[in-house]
């Protein structure tokens, strides 16, 4: 499945917040993010449509089983990518090192991902 970087970015908080909890509600993943609990709201509302999380009730939301198992995938993959970034020297800050291998993980070809996967 294809996924934008901007997916990506909230597909991660939710799989990160969720940790053991049984769902997460917009304003924590508003926090966790620094956006709009608004622009939260649409963004799961996008990827409840494409059968990455469920609407709970009292407002909460949890990935489904599809949407944490790509969650997974793309976080060893961030962190794979995240990891590697440093040798090239771009003196980025961590903060833009993240950012950065959030794009490039959404960007690779999903065989390229299995690849990084099987590295770890």
């Amino acid at each position: 499945m294809e996924i934008t970087q901007t997916n990506l970015r909230y597909l991660l908080a939710v799989y990160e917040l969720m940790g053991s909890n049984a769902g997460v509600a917009a304003v924590e993943v508003s926090r966790r993010m620094g956006v709009s609990k608004p622009s939260v709201t649409r963004m799961l509302g996008v990827l409840a449509k494409r059968g990455l999380l469920v609407k709970e009730p009292y407002g909460k939301v949890r990935l489904t089983e599809r949407g944490a198992l790509l969650a997974q995938e793309y976080a060893v993959c961030v962190d794979m990518v995240q990891r590697r970034l440093p040798r090239l020297e771009f003196s980025l800050t961590d903060s833009e090192t993240a950012e950065l291998a959030c794009v490039l993980a959404a960007a690779l070809p999903s065989h390229v991902r299995s690849m990084l996967c099987a590295w770890t």
